[in-house]
């Protein structure tokens, strides 16, 4: 049995996707889907052991504070710079950061070196980079999909952020109870 699709629901689901149709935004929307669930993993990560570590409920509020005043200070800096600096680069340049501070957390929780200072300044170098790189993807996407696509890449992008909101966090509940500390 074949079913039949009306011409008129194929054209609400071509346009409902109609940014994937460009092979460079198809390729950074998969890789901010990881890139941002794997961010969501570290915060969440960040708060498990912190509290882990201190056993204390003001040390998540400290965690949290750390992560967030940078988009406080930095984020209007982030736009100009990404108005003025190629975007693609500045996004490289954050997402290598990203990477690193990640890096560094699991470098310090393997030696069995990690304290709560650590993370503190850990998530408050998270949050810098996030500052610059939140307006450089935002800005970047027009360059990948033009006008004619931007509303549906937008709409496309606060679903996957959404989606690795959920997934994130699902992720490094499940990571830290299998090989956490």
């Amino acid at each position: 049995m074949r079913l039949a699709i009306s011409p008129r629901t194929r054209l609400g689901v071509q346009q409902t996707f109609s940014a994937l149709r460009h092979r460079n935004y198809r390729l950074w929307f998969i890789g901010q889907l990881i890139s941002l669930a794997g961010t969501w993993m570290q915060t969440t990560a960040q708060g498990y052991l912190v509290f882990e570590l201190t056993k204390s409920p003001a040390f998540l509020g400290y965690v949290g504070f750390a992560g967030g005043i940078p988009s406080w200070i930095f984020t209007l800096y982030g736009g100009v710079i990404a108005d003025r600096v190629p975007r693609r680069t500045l996004i490289m340049i954050t997402q290598a950061a990203m990477m690193v501070l990640a890096f560094a957390m699991t470098g310090l929780v393997v030696s069995g070196l990690i304290q709560a200072w650590q993370i503190i300044v850990l998530a408050m170098l998270l949050g810098v980079a996030q500052s610059f790189d939140a307006p450089a993807r935002q800005a970047f996407v027009m360059e990948m999909v033009g006008r004619e696509d931007l509303t549906n890449a937008i709409a496309l992008n606060s679903t996957m952020f959404n989606m690795a909101a959920v997934v994130g966090p699902a992720l490094a509940g499940i990571v830290y109870a299998l090989w956490g500390p």
